[in-house]
């Protein structure tokens, strides 16, 4: 008679399986669990240092530089608000215009962001220092009409779910936006939030109409937010600068459930100063992880067309039913703390490649190189240029899809 409860007992189990341990599954995070299988979004990050490449100065037309879209290998850029309603293709080796179209019809009041999915592109003309607009809009151009000289955009236009019907100050308000992306059959709009450094991401659809757009959620970002892309594979970057500071970054969004953008990794990225990259207001990506960003110009700083890469912190998310997480490897150092010579001592469990790195507590690589390691025992010195380094604390990191670790060292 037990037989029968046995056998739906194997059953259930059949039907439940094993439970899933939620925590942070990036081997990059400072506080990766290699035993979770279900991201929380908990992952806390190094401060990351980055220094987009330099491509051309901007032509004049594009000084006020605020969208961006890469698509059947072309580049196209747009001004924002009180330059031509034109939109531009320019040449990704100089920055030089190449053609331009005009959108019949609608002014430039404040255009500030390209979005595109497979078959349009938008304008986001809803740039709202003010905070005073009523007119807020979408220009919606099929992608097929580009080889014209001049369209006629169909037109989504909106107002936010929870803006108050107060007049706000100029530039002390939560609802300027200068920052879209073409998800799903959706559009997702993130906000410019001039008081409180966050941004709120709102949604609207793709048809043309009036509609009011939905509040979501929000991110506290440290700063503006003026671009926003999304790859292939779904992963979101969101370009800003710090008013305050004026230092300007990325943040990266990915490894996230659904459509909950702000649910999974955010990591954070510095690009430097205005002194470097001058305005960032416009980002696209081109071809896998890598793209372009726009900068204005500000003061004696001239507009820039630079490139990014982001694939050294995008990659796949760890993923129990895509195989195991990589397990976390004993790492030692020696000596510790150095001076003139660093080694790593460690048993590798599996032949292959392993990528070994040193950086900074700020995120800063120094050096990352790739060798084979045959399985077993080993204890070699760390290919870097270590004389040459400052007396400090860093970090060395051993990695492979199967396989990571993590030790601290100090140069003394």
């Amino acid at each position: 008679m037990k037989r029968p409860f046995l056998f739906c007992l194997f059953l259930l189990c059949l039907a439940h399986p094993a439970r899933t341990q939620p925590g942070c599954t990036d081997p990059q995070a400072l506080n990766y669990d290699p035993q979770a299988t279900q991201n929380d979004g908990s992952c806390q990050y190094p401060a990351t240092n980055y220094q987009p490449e330099g491509v051309a100065t901007l032509p004049a037309a594009l000084e006020e530089t605020s969208g961006l879209a890469f698509f059947d290998g072309t580049l196209w850029a747009h001004a924002d608000g009180g330059n031509p309603e034109k939109i531009y293709q320019i040449d990704t080796l100089t920055g030089a215009v190449i053609r331009s179209v005009l959108i019949v019809g609608q002014d430039n009041i404040d255009w500030e962001d390209f979005a595109e999915d497979d078959d349009a592109i938008y304008i986001g003309d809803f740039g709202n220092n003010a905070g005073t607009r009523t007119d807020l809009r979408i220009l919606k151009i099929e992608k097929n009409l580009l080889a014209q000289d001049a369209v006629v955009p169909e037109v989504i236009s909106f107002s936010f779910s929870d803006q108050p019907a107060t007049t706000p100050e100029p530039n002390a308000h939560n609802y300027d936006c200068e920052a879209f992306l073409a998800f799903g059959d959706s559009l997702f709009l993130f906000s410019k939030n001039w008081s409180d450094f966050k941004t709120r991401r709102y949604v609207l659809p793709k048809t043309p109409g009036t509609y009011i757009a939905q509040l979501r959620d929000s991110l506290a970002v440290e700063g503006q937010i003026t671009a926003a892309d999304v790859t292939d594979e779904g992963e979101i970057v969101l370009l800003g600068y710090n008013v305050v500071t004026g230092n300007a970054f990325m943040w990266l969004l990915f490894d996230f459930p659904g459509q909950s953008v702000f649910s999974g990794n955010k990591r954070k990225i510095n690009l430097g100063s205005v002194l470097q990259v001058s305005q960032t207001e416009a980002l696209c990506f081109s071809v896998g992880k890598s793209g372009y960003i726009g900068s204005e110009k500000i003061s004696v700083f001239p507009a820039q067309l630079l490139k990014f890469d982001a694939g050294p912190w995008l990659h796949s998310p760890v993923n129990a039913l895509a195989g195991p997480a990589p397990a976390s490897l004993p790492l030692t150092a020696w000596p510790n703390p150095f001076e003139d010579s660093l080694h790593l001592r460690l048993f590798v469990p599996k032949s292959g490649n392993y990528t070994i790195s040193l950086y900074t507590p700020t995120g800063q690589i120094v050096q990352t190189y790739t060798r084979f390691l045959s399985r077993g025992n080993h204890d070699f010195p760390v290919r870097a240029k270590i004389h040459d380094l400052p007396h400090g604390t860093y970090f060395v990191r051993l990695f492979s899809p199967e396989i990571s670790g993590t030790t601290t060292v100090i140069r003394k």
